[in-house]
């Protein structure tokens, strides 16, 4: 049926050898479809069942470029472990590619790790920041300072990085020796290699948690229609309040270079060449390529978005009716 009437819609069901259900996956058409025009990055959780026989809800979660959580998949599986993980990413390979643009970002569960290298060879493996603080808070009993940390983790310049960290590593260096354990490019954003935009955590997937609390009792058909029924809605919300959009991209992006554009136009953009540009103010010196669209801040690059000195470059560019 969810076939029939979702079409281009990924399901899976899996029985033992007497025909007992063990696992079950869906991927609505709607979802696979619109994903091809979200930012690649996957939040992968899982969350407890309450009803008569348990099991676990994995899901994977992205935002789409109005930062509202955007479903990919669902799967019900008897308990966290290697061989259910095994068989959500097998299921979710068939609709999300192996390749290098994807990230998938994790509360550090071991499972979750270890079969997305072996299945995602190519994709980029991060870890959830609020974890990863609530750890180190937890361990260490280091909360008046966790401010360094998120410096640390959320900077886009290494040197940058560099001074956050070495603030942590004056107060505490076994919390230093933990974080380079953890692997750098597990959780800073300067050292990621791949890219994750804003998603620096899970809060993505385990905002559905939340959201189907009183669903987690009930039986597995009537858990699945509560989810097409309750996102069918919100979507149609969604493209109800941008129907009638005038601007070029979503608000939420529309906000962000408004308050760039305020702030480019109080810098100092002088060109070198026809696509570069040296932006000065504020105490520093950046670097833009507009062809190639970088900035040596490497906040355009990372989120994609022109950053204030990409915006007097433009200007530069051209002029002052630069829309």
């Amino acid at each position: 049926m969810i076939h029939v009437t979702n079409e281009g819609s990924k399901t899976d069901l899996k029985v033992d050898s007497y025909g007992r259900f063990l696992y079950f996956f869906v991927s609505y058409g709607a979802w696979i479809n619109g994903f091809a025009y979200t930012r690649k990055v996957l939040a992968v959780d899982g969350t407890h069942l309450f009803g008569k026989y348990g099991g676990v809800l994995l899901s994977a979660m992205a935002l789409d470029t109005e930062n509202h959580i955007f479903p990919l998949a669902f799967c019900i599986v008897n308990s966290e472990g290697d061989a259910s993980y095994q068989y959500f990413f097998e299921q979710l390979l068939e609709i999300v590619p192996n390749t290098n643009e994807l990230c998938i970002i994790s509360d550090r569960y071991p499972s979750i790790k270890k079969i997305v290298s072996k299945i995602y060879i190519e994709a980029h493996y991060g870890v959830c920041l609020r974890h990863l603080s609530e750890n180190i808070r937890k361990n260490f009993h280091c909360g008046d300072w966790m401010h360094h940390f998120y410096d640390a983790a959320k900077a886009y310049q290494r040197d940058e990085f560099n001074d956050h960290f070495q603030q942590i590593k004056d107060l505490d260096m076994s919390v230093a020796k933990y974080l380079e354990d953890v692997g750098f490019h597990r959780w800073s954003r300067a050292h990621f290699p791949g890219n994750r935009y804003d998603v620096m955590t899970t809060n993505i997937a385990e905002s559905i948690n939340s959201m189907f609390l009183a669903e987690r009792e009930f039986p597995i058909t009537a858990l699945f229609n509560s989810i097409n029924s309750r996102f069918a809605q919100k979507f149609h919300g969604r493209r109800m309040m941008l129907a009638n959009t005038s601007t070029i991209c979503v608000p939420s992006v529309e906000r962000k270079i408004r308050e760039n554009v305020t702030i480019g136009n109080t810098l100092l953009a002088h060109q070198i060449s026809f696509h570069t540009f040296s932006i000065i103010g504020h105490g520093s010196v950046a670097m833009i390529d507009l062809n190639n669209r970088t900035c040596s801040c490497r906040e355009f690059d990372l989120n994609k978005i022109p950053c204030p000195h990409a915006i007097a470059a433009i200007k530069i560019q051209f002029g002052d009716d630069y829309g």
